[in-house]
């Protein structure tokens, strides 16, 4: 039996949101006395650099949307929960984005209760083979609905609904899908097959290509993509950003275990072929895998900068980026060689450099004892913070500072300014 998925052509109101749910009756199940949970995807916040949302976060305007087609619908029982990432010196935690985004405005007009994750209580839940903790109140809630944001990913090449939900998870648990031996993307099929949403809206007002963050670059898409069923609407989601579901790991991953077909899926609205647009997923890496292509176009020599892979977490690969970004601002002033820098779970030195950078916790346990480094430098913390980050590097004779990194976020932010089509306005709740 097909499974529908509604693309919808969002019209600049909350008509579309509403149309994009209706269109494939996507509260048939919904009881008014039912208690509804709502997942948007608010990976981060930031209150000191420029902070772009385009393709980063779900839109309030969608956000609102929902709610107000919930409560027309008759529900009473309404809350928003979300486990962002957590960084004091960013300002990054779940009340910050709640706030950012005009959530309080929801609770007051709409009586709708503002849940982080990251506060528990979590529930021990077995995944066959490991267990992973669940936020509670994604497990007893009656009506789950999923709001994605329509994004490619640089570790699953897409970030839809299916991984939407790893935010769910306590931060533990997070860390734990970045395995050395287990692929992400298998923990990301579990997710979907744990955790059933009622519901999946995927937000593609915006869509992010080489997310999952505001490195990434977005794009205006104006789409929505509405299912009852999580991996149809993964699967429209994914052939909307130019990809066949069949290279999806956890997509292929989740057909197989399940008898599922990519092809038994009715599309309701917009066709496909009219609304998609093919976005990169990856970052190019020199051969030798010395460091970014950057490199070469800043002559950067001499310094050992491995590519990130999927054992590195979402707030190391964050911090990650501040000190790549913070390096080849220092080079630029006084040239230096003879580093490396490695992190993540797998980063194991051979040997060749007269000082190793071990960039947070796993990256300094997987060197414990390692006999090929001359001189460990480790920078400490899950994840580092950015005064150790500078703190490490200017201790080695490494003229970095947060300038470099400040004049980045400028660059990214700048891309979107007085650009009619990318609008502020659509991450608040308007009066």
């Amino acid at each position: 039996m097909s499974q529908q998925v509604s693309i919808t052509s969002f019209n600049n109101d909350h008509s579309s949101i509403a149309n994009a749910i209706g269109q494939i009756n996507g509260f048939a199940k919904l009881h008014t006395e039912d208690r509804v949970l709502l997942k948007p995807n608010l990976v981060m916040w930031d209150r000191v650099y420029p902070f772009p949302k385009y393709g980063v976060l779900t839109t309030s305007v969608v956000m609102e949307g929902v709610v107000r087609a919930l409560k027309e619908y008759g529900c009473t029982k309404i809350a928003i929960g979300e486990g962002a990432i957590v960084d004091k010196g960013l300002g990054s935690d779940t009340t910050a984005a709640f706030a950012g985004l005009g959530y309080h405005k929801l609770r007051d007009r709409y009586g709708v209760e503002l849940v982080d994750f990251n506060d528990g209580p979590f529930v021990q839940t077995d995944f066959g083979g490991y267990s992973l903790d669940v936020s509670a109140h994604v497990l007893e809630t009656d009506f789950l609905i999923n709001l994605p944001v329509l994004k490619t990913h640089s570790n699953t090449k897409v970030s839809l609904g299916f991984k939407n939900l790893k935010g769910c998870l306590n931060s533990k648990s997070k860390m734990f899908c970045h395995h050395t031996e287990l692929p992400l993307e298998g923990f990301v099929c579990a997710l979907g097959e744990k955790i059933k949403p009622a519901l999946t809206l995927i937000d593609g007002i915006y869509a992010l290509e080489k997310g999952p963050v505001v490195n990434g670059r977005a794009y205006r898409t104006d789409v929505l993509i509405a299912s009852t069923d999580m991996f149809a609407a993964d699967v429209a989601g994914a052939r909307v950003l130019g990809f066949a579901p069949e290279d999806i790991a956890y997509l292929q991953q989740y057909a197989a275990g399940y008898n599922r077909s990519f092809d038994d899926i009715e599309v309701i609205g917009e066709q496909i072929k009219d609304v998609a647009h093919s976005l990169e997923w990856d970052w190019a890496w020199l051969e030798d895998d010395s460091g970014p292509e950057a490199f070469i176009r800043q002559g950067i020599k001499g310094i050992h900068f491995p590519k990130y892979d999927n054992t590195i977490c979402s707030g190391c690969s964050y911090l990650n980026n501040y000190l790549l970004i913070a390096l080849m601002g220092a080079y630029a002033k006084a040239p230096f060689a003879g580093m490396e820098f490695l992190g993540g779970k797998a980063s194991r030195s051979k040997g060749g450099f007269a000082k190793t950078f071990l960039f947070g916790k796993c990256a300094i346990h997987a060197n414990h004892n390692n006999p090929h480094i001359s001189e460990a430098v480790p920078i400490k913390g899950c994840p580092p913070d950015i005064p150790r980050i500078l703190e490490a590097l200017t201790g080695q004779g490494i003229p970095a500072d947060d300038r470099a990194y400040a004049a980045y976020r400028a660059a990214l932010a700048k891309r979107y300014e007085n650009r009619g089509e990318y609008v502020e306005e659509h991450f608040s709740v308007m009066q």
